[in-house]
């Protein structure tokens, strides 16, 4: 998990907690998409808060494919990315 992987495969990190998630995601350059799996809401909501990616679904991971609506690409104040921003909803 070094560099961008270009192709159709979805990398599966697992981590023990989300304090081990957000350090693990701040400790790498920023992505251009990122996805969270959790059956909480507070979970997916403090990880959105204190990383930064070009984009982030929670819980789903075709929704930047099925909404062209939300943006996808770097990070910075000229990209698309940041100017838009959908709240997370959690699913048991």
């Amino acid at each position: 998990m070094r560099e961008e992987i270009f192709g159709p495969v979805l990398p599966i990190l697992t981590v023990a907690g989300e304090d081990e998630a957000v350090a693990f995601i701040n400790a790498r350059e920023r992505p251009l998409a990122l996805y969270v799996f959790s059956s909480s809401r507070k979970v997916l909501q403090r990880v959105l808060e204190h990383t930064s990616s070009g984009g982030f679904c929670g819980n789903d991971t075709v929704m930047h494919m099925t909404l062209p609506a939300l943006p996808f690409g770097g990070i910075g104040m000229a990209t698309p990315a940041s100017r838009c921003r959908v709240r997370p909803a959690a699913r048991p």
